[in-house]
């Protein structure tokens, strides 16, 4: 304590003299017994605190502010700053003696790798506590332990098996190579490509096999930390085994000790929380300390290296940590450190305008990525537990206060965080040979390799601290939109070197499709955890689907000629505005139609069948269907349920009347969008029932879709959930707009999100209301309800009453005040995922045959129901488009009467009549997503001379008809507009099909 206090109070240049010598000391293999001295003095200050009240204190509190202030920099040096030293230049230090024990050089390696272990919720206690831990095996999520004996001979068959498990990322060796040439090799390429991509884009042609797409990325991140996991295992069972009959003198042993009970005390939490609480809210502390920054600096950088294993892409992988537990929910802490990250950034850029060498602007640069990571681990970690209205108040001013309690103002974090995940994604990309992590004791890393290191970890943390973000703007945006939808747009992307639209090219699986065209330059731009289907049940696998969705989007990925735009379309889709998006995924879809529908093939057969004088030749390249009206349902289930993912087909649709005579509509495609527009009407109808009791979809309290749970389960319900499934999606494959408007957790559903309390706001506000409340309640008025841990349901076919424990002996465990938050998030995870899981699982696997899961990612709940169902804001549909838009034909122009009064009549139409206009047309009743424009062909009036007769007596004219195929409206030239509008409208009104002329 007293040399730390002479420390604190010398000159500059006598700091680094004794700085020198602390490292000099360190370096001789006491660095492990030092921090357990340390501890115990620790342990003996915060005992002094605790009794503070009842005796007087020998050790004053300033003497305390400067042990802890000595035992945080202390801690830095030892955890970071002799971590990341050459070991070769550790190894010839003067101060190096031959009598220091050999392992000392790995101490400071171990023990990090130990901490950041502990610190993401792994028991280590197997590790050092193992009863054969000299010869056993370990296996820990798939990758091999094996002791250091053994590690010698299978140095070939790890490298297999780590290839393997990467799924071929691994473009670059995953461990790093036992031969020193080969490691100085690697070294100098990355470091070629390091200062290839800083000299910029024009000097460095990114690859495909450089730019994997963010989950490969984090895949191989996840294995380099396994690898190291494992040099530790190895490491560690190479010591004498540790027991009760370990002497004092054997070092071995002792280190062993030493490194499980520092590990443990560090890793938890407990320490590392007093000193965050020292640094940044202890006043003495700055004010007695001469270097103070550098301490706050050093145990910043320090503390996000000890949380370098909770970097990723996935909220769970470290949900159980207890380190980012004990800090993320400080909200002084938190504060603090958001402050510190904004100041670093701006004297960033303040030095950006002075010269610098290059070592200390990679410095900065760490120091800042660092910071930034750290805060992004920390800041996911408490989103994961803090509901919307909590939200609303701490972070926005969208609260009954209109001023929000925490300094931290989520719109700035949103930028600054969009500005660096721009420059990880776009303009200086995160490439795979940046996934530098020592995973070898003989491995060094130089300053460049731990800067792209930090870059891949803000990468991963970052896109998760996005996500996150923007999932909670996309379900309060109806509610309480904190901020507007450009803010989350990244500024216009400018493909160079390819198409100049960017597209995307190939041929590709059926998981995701064909030929792209990707507007990628256009003018006017203002510039996901996972739910899959396990196809051997009917229940939805939670655990195994992130691996089915990262394949689904490498897929989608591989579409793509620009890989740094696949990059951002499967991980934050949401940086591209909306209407870009669409025009995205109706190019996937128009990609596919021309591979699923092209008829050349069968045509050639067809006329071969002819010229070998078949009578009875067919032409075989369409799905020819009869449907009666009065049977619209039914028929359309039995024949076209069984198609599956030839759904995607082109589809001939012969149209029976109510007496059964067919209709005189030739299928051009319009007959066809008609009857599935009618389908979709029937067969999502909340008043229908096929003959099982009740409508497959029942209304909500929003007034919005939800799957009816009320019914039956069987196989034969499921079948039908499986066909609309397949409807909905050849509804959106053929481009088809339909009514249906479905609860947000449903969508959530079809777009493989995990629903949770928040979002059953959206679904029942009432019960939502009431179920928050227990959260709120004391434990008296608690016990009153006499709740335990299960749920009743009604089954209103079944007439009785259903009962689910919610969890195992959940109908005999009361709920109290302890555990009334889990009960509630429980209550929610079962009417929100588990009650439908069956009806849902079978609803994803018929839409997924036509559609891939990953296309319709690129959207978000409340955008995929517009993908549906178009803008519903929109009250019949935008005439001054339509207007625009159109054509005109048969010797019609916009300045004649005709043209004139027809506009006239469709203004003064009421927005239902609108809406059959528009049907009568164009066979769909909602309005293009991307404007009347994008039709094909555009929308058309055709002039119809009407005879001299038809003239002179208006009860004697035609009708207005239409080619629906052809987006044609055939518009006779009647003698009024009084007379134009009375056929018009009864035409439009009749419903009489294809018939009516």
């Amino acid at each position: 304590n007293n040399n730390m206090n002479t420390l604190n109070n010398t000159s500059h240049e006598k700091h680094q003299q004794q700085q020198t010598i602390l490292n000099m000391d360190l370096i001789t293999g006491h660095e492990i017994l030092y921090i357990q001295n340390a501890f115990q003095i620790l342990q003996y200050i915060q005992n002094e605190e605790e009794e503070g009240t009842q005796k007087k204190m020998i050790i004053s509190k300033e003497e305390q502010t400067m042990f802890y202030h000595a035992l945080i920099h202390f801690l830095s040096l030892i955890l970071y700053q002799l971590k990341n030293n050459n070991k070769n230049d550790v190894e010839n230090h003067p101060s190096s003696t031959n009598s220091s024990p050999s392992y000392s050089n790995n101490s400071v390696y171990i023990l990090n790798v130990l901490i950041a272990l502990i610190a993401k919720g792994e028991d280590v206690t197997s590790i050092f506590f193992s009863k054969s831990s000299s010869s056993s095996t370990m296996k820990d999520e798939g990758f091999v332990m094996q002791s250091e004996e053994d590690n010698d001979n299978d140095d070939e068959e790890d490298s297999v098996e780590m290839e393997e498990d990467s799924n071929d990322v691994a473009m670059i060796d995953i461990r790093a190579s036992s031969s020193s040439a080969t490691t100085v090799q690697q070294q100098q390429q990355q470091q070629r490509n390091v200062q290839a991509k800083r000299r910029g884009m024009n000097s460095y042609q990114y690859k495909r096999q450089d730019l994997q797409t963010i989950s490969k990325i984090d895949q191989l991140y996840q294995s380099k930390v396994q690898s190291t996991r494992r040099d530790v295992v190895s490491y560690v069972n190479s010591l004498q085994i540790l027991n009760s009959g370990s002497g004092s003198g054997n070092s071995h042993g002792d280190e062993k000790q030493y490194l499980y009970n520092i590990a443990n005390k560090i890793g938890k939490g407990e320490v590392l929380s007093k000193f965050a609480s020292v640094l940044f809210t202890n006043n003495i502390l700055a004010k007695t300390s001469l270097h103070f920054d550098e301490v706050h600096d050093t145990f910043v950088t320090m503390l996000s290296n000890l949380l370098s294993y909770c970097s990723g892409i996935k909220s769970r992988s470290s949900a159980m940590s207890p380190l980012l537990s004990k800090l993320a929910f400080q909200s002084k802490f938190m504060e603090q450190l958001w402050n510190y990250v904004c100041t670093q950034l701006k004297l960033v850029k303040q030095k950006q305008k002075t010269k610098h060498d290059d070592n200390l602007r990679t410095k900065q640069n760490i120091n800042i990525i660092s910071s930034t990571t750290l805060f992004c681990d920390l800041f996911v970690h408490q989103l994961l537990a803090m509901d919307d209205e909590e939200f609303l108040l701490s972070y926005t001013t969208k609260n009954s206060n209109g001023k929000r309690r925490s300094s931290i103002d989520i719109i700035h974090l949103i930028e600054v965080l969009k500005s660096n995940l721009y420059d990880l994604y776009w303009g200086r990309p995160v490439i795979v040979s940046d996934v530098i992590l020592q995973t070898h004791l003989s491995q060094s890393c130089t300053l460049q390799d731990n800067e792209s290191c930090q870059r891949v970890r803000l990468l991963l943390s970052g896109t998760k601290l996005w996500n996150t973000l923007y999932q909670r703007w996309s379900r309060l945006s109806t509610t309480a939109k904190f901020c507007e939808q450009e803010l989350w747009h990244f500024p216009r992307l400018v493909t160079r070197g390819y198409d100049e639209d960017g597209a995307v090219f190939g041929t590709m699986s059926d998981s995701a499709v064909g030929g792209v065209d990707m507007d990628v330059d256009d003018g006017d731009a203002n510039s996901t955890s996972s739910m899959d289907i396990d196809d051997s049940s009917n229940n939805i696998s939670i655990v195994g689907a992130a691996t089915v969705a990262d394949e689904e989007n490498d897929a989608l990925a591989s579409s793509f000629k620009d890989p740094k735009m696949a990059r951002i379309l499967t991980s934050i889709p949401q940086v591209i505005p909306f209407h870009r998006r669409v025009r995205l995924f109706k190019s996937l879809l128009t990609a596919d139609l021309s591979r699923m529908q092209d008829e050349t093939q069968a045509a050639q057969d067809m006329m071969r069948s002819m010229l070998r004088g078949e009578e009875d030749a067919e032409f075989q390249g369409r799905v020819r269907v009869d449907i009666r009206r009065e049977h619209l349902y039914q028929d359309a289930m039995d024949q076209l349920n069984n198609l599956g993912p030839n759904l995607r087909k082109k589809v001939q649709v012969t149209l029976y009347n109510q007496v059964g005579a067919v209709e005189a509509g030739i299928d051009g495609g319009g007959v066809f969008r008609e009857f599935l527009d009618d389908l979709i009407k029937e067969a999502f109808h909340p008043e229908t029932d096929h003959g099982h009791g009740g409508p497959l979809f029942s209304v909500s309290p929003l007034q919005t879709l939800k799957i009816n749970t009320s019914l039956t389960l069987n196989q034969e319900l499921l079948s039908h959930y499986q066909f609309l499934g397949r409807v909905l999606g050849k509804a959106v494959y053929e481009s088809v707009l339909v009514e249906p408007q479905f609860c947000l957790p449903f969508l959530n559903q079809l777009l493989g999100q995990q629903n949770t309390l928040d979002d059953l706001k959206n679904f029942d506000p009432e019960y939502y209301k009431h179920l928050s409340a227990l959260r709120k309640m004391d434990g008296k008025d608690i016990d009153m309800l006499g709740l335990t841990f299960e749920l009743s349901t009604q089954k209103t076919n079944a007439n009785k009453s259903h009962t689910v424990e919610l969890i195992p002996g959940g109908s005999s465990m009361a709920v109290t005040k302890e555990n009334a938050i889990r009960y509630v998030h429980l209550v929610a995870h079962r009417r929100l995922n588990m009650e439908s899981n069956m009806q849902t699982g079978a609803f994803l696997r018929g839409f997924r045959d036509v559609i891939p899961a990953a296309w319709v990612r690129l959207f978000s709940p409340s955008e995929l129901q517009r993908l549906i169902g178009g803008d519903d804001r929109v009250k019949g549909f935008d005439v001054k488009g339509l207007m625009e838009a159109m054509v005109y034909g048969g010797g019609y122009h916009p300045s004649q009467c005709y043209i004139q009064w027809f506009w006239e009549i469709v203004v003064e139409m009421t927005p239902d009549q609108q809406r059959k206009f528009l049907k009568f047309m164009t066979s769909c009743s909602r309005q293009p997503l991307l404007g009347f424009r994008s039709l094909t062909p555009l929308p058309c009036i055709h002039q119809v001379r009407l005879s001299n007769q038809e003239l002179q007596k208006a009860a004697d004219a035609r009708l207005p008809t239409s080619a629906t195929c052809m987006n044609l409206l055939k518009l006779p030239n009647y003698s009024s507009k009084e007379v134009m509008k009375a056929k018009l409208l009864y035409a439009v009104e009749s419903g009489a099909g294809f018939e009516l002329s």
